[in-house]
């Protein structure tokens, strides 16, 4: 069988004109957001994980709200350029900010709550919550996925699971 053929037979047939919620996690100075677009409520949410329901309100919110409305065009043009037909348009959308964490998290925290964030919001909340031990778990998920990648012959994988083995004789015993 040709290479081409193998490849052809894993390819997913996937109507991406039926998915509900789009997401991309966002870099800032401050840390990780994720923004969800519901294109069935017209909905895009900016979710901060360093903004808990008991924070005060985001100073940072009108420049997220300035990357969210950037991205929404820029998600549009690529729907315009790639679907034809797209049935979503792209006007008249609203913008709203989720408090979606009971803990309060910092900066070196907010990328594996993107992580959890994106795995688990449903479009309306959130189906595990965004607490310091499901941020933990989601760490030790996420660490365990990139180890096990295909094609993974990183020497910290071998340093990782050698720690975790045998942690008496573990080179990072001393840290």
């Amino acid at each position: 069988m040709s290479i081409q053929k193998a490849l052809g037979a894993m390819v997913l047939q996937y109507d991406i004109t039926s998915a509900q919620l789009f997401f991309t996690p966002v870099p800032r100075p401050e840390g990780w957001i994720v923004i969800f677009w519901d294109m069935v409520a017209r909905v895009i949410y900016v979710i901060d994980p360093m903004y808990s329901k008991n924070s005060q309100p985001l100073i940072t919110e009108p420049r997220d709200e300035i990357i969210a409305w950037k991205l929404h065009d820029a998600l549009f043009n690529c729907f315009a350029e790639y679907y034809a037909g797209w049935p979503v348009k792209k006007d008249a959308w609203k913008l709203k900010f989720l408090a979606l964490a009971d803990s309060i998290f910092n900066r070196n925290e907010s990328g594996a709550c993107a992580v959890h964030i994106t795995r688990h919001f449903d479009g309306k909340k959130l189906k595990i919550p965004l607490t310091k031990h499901t941020i933990s778990k989601t760490k030790r998920e996420t660490l365990h996925e990139c180890m096990k990648l295909q094609g993974n012959f990183s020497s910290h994988v071998r340093d990782v699971l050698w720690r975790l083995l045998a942690p008496a004789d573990s080179m990072f015993e001393s840290e």
